[in-house]
C-alpha cells in the first residue's frame, strides 16, 4: 500500500494521501525504525515540497542520529525558500548547538522566538544556549519563564539542570535532570546528565545506577560507555574503566570522549606511551576538544614536560573541569605584566591554589599591582604571604561584587596560568624552602598544646585525600595501615585529618594503643592547620592539601604516594618540583601501602 501511496505522490499527491505518507514516517521512527522513517519523508518532500512537515521529520532524525551537519544543511534549504518559518528556525538552532556553534544557535533560536513568541521549546534550547555561552543566570530566567507555563516540559528541566550545574548548584540541577529523566524515560541522554551531576556531588554508587539505566536503554551508546569509565576510573578501577571503552573505541575511532576515556584508564595502569597515543589521536580528530587537550596535559605534566604541558593546560577552559569565572577585564597573554594591574582568580581545590600561589611572587614582582583572589580560608595566610599585593577571599561565584572595592585592573589570569609564565622547565622552580608563614602567636599556642602530649617528637598524620572525583580511593589509606607508623612509642601522633569520624579516630587509637590527639579546628581550618604544623617536627600525609600547605611552609612532610598519582606529585622521583621539603614515598604497586607505612616509619 505504502508503494502506492508514493507512486502516486510521484505525480499530484492528494493532501490525505501525503498525510498517510507521513503518519506512516512518524510510526517508523516511532518504531526505531529511522532507515524507513527518514526514507518516507524524503519521498514527501520530493513529491510535496510544499509541505514542511516531512523535512522537519528528516531533520528531527538527522539530530537523533547525531547527524547534526545534515540537519542544518536540511534546515537552511528550507529557510531559503521559508524564512519566516519559526520551526525551521528552531531546529536550525538545535543543530548548530549540538555541533558546539552555540553563539550562532541562539541568533537562530531567538529568530524563532521573534516569529513565534509562545514557542516553548525554541526558549527552552535557546537556554540551553546561553548557558553554553556561560551565561547560565539568563538561561536559568528564560526557563524559569518556560516551566511556569508547562511545569512538565522535559527540555526546560535537562537545561535547566545544565545552567545550574555551570553555576555550581549541584544539588537543585540533579532535581531538574532526574524529572527530565522520569518525563522522558525512553532517553538515555537525561540520565546521562543524571548520572555526572552525582558524579559532581561525589555520589559515584548513583552515578554508576543512572548509568547502568541509560545503558538498558542504549546499550551501545558511546556517551554512556564513555562516562561509565569515567566514573570506574575515579573509583580506582582502571582496569575496568579501559575495559568499558576499549572496544568502543576500535569500533568507532572517531569518538573522542571516548578516546580522551581510555588514555586517562592507560596512564593510571601505567601505560603513559598508550595513552599519549590515545590523546593525540583524539586531538587530531578534534583539535579543539578541551578534555583531550587537559588529559594530554596533566600526562605531560606528571612526565616532567612543563613546558608542553602548561600549553596544553589553558585546554581546561574548553572543558568541563575549570571554566571561565565572567571577569570583564581581557586576558593576559604572553606580553610583559609591567606597568599594569593583575587580577588573578582563583580556580580549582585548594591544594591547587596553594601550589599555583608560589607564582604570585614571580608576578608581584613583574606588575605594577596584583589583586589576588582566594578561597576565603586562604585570606590570612596569603595576607601575610604577598603583603604588597591586594588580597580577597571571596566565594567562587558569578557574582564579582567585591571587585568594585579592589579599584581598576587592567587585565586577568587565572591562577593555574600563572605557571605558563614562570615555570616553563625545571630549572625554573625556585629553590626557596618556603612562601607561606604560619601565624607565630598560634604557633607558640599548639606548641602549649603539643608539650601536654608527653615526651617525645610530635608528627601529624592525615590518612584520606581528595574527594571520590578526585579518586579519593587510590589516594587513601585504612587506620589500620598506619599500625607500623602510630605503633611506635618513642613518637606523639596528632590527626590532621580533615573531617576525621569518631570511628576513624577510635579505630586509629585501637591500632596504636594510645590516645592520638585530634583537635577539630586545627584540621578544619587551614590558617589553624598552618599553626599545627608549624609547631609539629614532622608530617606523614596521604597526597592531600595537607602537603600542600607543609610543602609551603617549608615543614618537614612525607608524602605517601599511590602508583598512579595525580600529575602535581610526577611519575618519578622523591621530591615535587613546587616544595623542596616534601619527601615523596611512592607505592609500587597500586593498593599496597604496608610498605610505604614501614619506610616513612623508618624515615621518621
Amino acid at each position: 500500500m505504502l508503494r502506492v501511496l508514493i507512486s502516486r505522490l510521484a505525480g499530484r499527491a492528494r493532501p490525505s494521501e501525503t498525510d498517510r505518507l507521513l503518519d506512516a514516517a512518524a510510526a517508523a521512527r516511532g518504531r526505531g525504525d529511522l532507515d524507513r522513517a527518514a526514507e518516507l519523508a524524503r519521498h514527501v518532500m520530493r513529491a510535496a515540497p510544499e509541505r514542511p512537515a516531512a523535512g522537519y521529520l528528516l531533520a528531527e532524525i538527522c539530530l537523533e542520529r547525531g547527524d547534526n551537519a545534515g540537519a542544518e544543511a536540511l534546515m537552511r534549504e528550507m529557510l531559503q525558500a521559508r524564512p519566516d518559518d519559526a520551526h525551521a528556525h528552531e531546529l536550525l538552532g538545535q543543530a548548530l548547538r549540538r555541533r558546539g556553534a552555540a553563539l550562532e544557535a541562539s541568533h537562530a533560536l531567538c529568530r524563532a522566538i521573534e516569529i513565534n513568541p509562545a514557542s516553548l521549546p525554541a526558549r527552552s534550547e535557546l537556554a540551553g544556549a546561553l548557558a553554553e555561552l556561560g551565561r547560565p543566570q539568563e538561561a536559568i530566567d528564560v526557563l524559569r519563564w518556560v516551566l511556569k507555563r508547562d511545569p512538565d516540559h522535559a527540555a526546560a528541566h535537562l537545561n535547566s539542570g545544565i545552567a545550574l550545574q555551570e553555576l555550581g548548584r549541584l544539588d537543585e540541577a540533579a532535581t531538574h535532570f532526574a524529572r527530565a529523566a522520569a518525563l522522558e524515560a525512553e532517553r538515555a541522554e537525561p540520565l546521562n546528565r543524571l548520572a555526572m551531576c552525582l558524579r559532581g556531588l561525589d555520589r559515584h554508587a548513583d552515578a554508576l545506577r543512572e548509568l547502568d539505566r541509560a545503558m538498558a536503554l542504549a546499550p551501545g551508546d558511546a556517551t554512556t560507555l564513555t562516562h561509565r569509565a569515567i566514573v570506574l576510573r575515579e573509583l580506582g578501577m582502571a582496569a575496568e574503566a579501559r575495559d568499558a571503552v576499549a572496544a568502543l573505541v576500535a569500533q568507532r575511532p572517531a569518538e573522542v570522549a571516548a578516546r580522551s576515556a581510555l588514555a586517562a584508564a592507560l596512564a593510571d595502569l601505567g601505560d603513559t606511551s598508550g595513552a599519549r597515543a590515545e590523546y593525540d589521536a583524539a586531538l587530531a580528530l578534534a583539535p579543539g576538544s578541551g578534555d583531550a587537550r587537559l588529559g594530554r596535559a596533566l600526562l605531560r605534566l606528571a612526565l616532567g614536560d612543563f613546558a608542553g604541558g602548561w600549553e596544553d593546560y589553558e585546554g581546561r577552559f574548553d572543558s568541563g573541569e575549570s571554566p571561565r569565572r565572567g571577569f570583564p577585564q581581557p586576558e593576559l597573554g604572553a606580553e610583559p605584566a609591567a606597568g599594569k594591574t593583575v587580577l588573578v582568580y582563583a580556580e580549582q581545590g585548594l591544594g591547587d591554589e596553594i601550589m599555583f600561589a608560589s607564582c604570585l611572587p614571580d608576578l608581584i614582582a613583574e606588575a605594577r599591582a596584583v589583586v589576588v583572589e582566594c578561597d576565603p580560608r586562604l585570606e590570612s595566610l596569603f595576607r601575610r604571604a604577598f603583603p604588597t599585593a591586594a588580597v580577597c577571599g571571596a566565594p567562587r561565584t558569578w557574582d564579582h561584587a567585591w571587585l568594585a572595592g579592589a579599584g581598576a585592573i587592567d587585565v586577568q589570569i587565572a591562577a593555574g596560568s600563572l605557571p605558563r609564565r614562570y615555570r616553563r622547565g625545571a630549572a625554573d622552580f625556585p629553590a626557596r624552602r618556603s612562601y607561606l608563614a604560619a601565624d607565630p602567636a598560634r604557633v607558640h599556642e599548639y606548641r602549649s598544646r603539643l608539650a601536654t602530649l608527653g615526651s617525645g617528637r610530635k608528627i601529624g598524620i592525615a590518612w584520606r585525600g581528595g574527594l571520590m572525583r578526585t579518586r579519593q580511593r587510590t589516594r587513601s589509606l585504612s587506620p589500620e595501615d598506619l599500625a607500623p607508623l602510630v605503633g611506635r612509642t618513642d613518637l606523639a601522633f596528632v590527626s590532621l585529618q580533615h573531617r576525621a569520624t569518631g570511628e576513624e579516630l577510635a579505630r586509629l587509637q585501637a591500632v596504636a594503643g594510645k590516645p592520638v590527639a585530634h583537635w577539630p579546628e586545627a584540621a578544619s581550618h587551614p590558617e589553624e592547620t598552618a599553626a599545627l604544623i608549624g609547631a609539629l617536627d614532622a608530617v606523614v600525609t596521604v597526597c592531600s592539601s595537607v602537603v600542600h600547605l607543609g610543602g609551603a611552609l617549608g615543614a618537614r612532610v612525607i608524602a605517601l604516594v599511590p602508583a598512579a598519582p595525580e600529575w602535581r606529585y610526577l611519575r618519578a622521583g622523591d621530591r615535587m618540583p613546587w616544595y623542596p621539603s616534601v619527601e615523596l614515598l611512592r607505592q609500587t604497586a597500586g593498593g599496597d601501602w604496608t610498605a610505604l607505612v614501614r619506610a616513612a616509619a623508618r624515615r621518621i
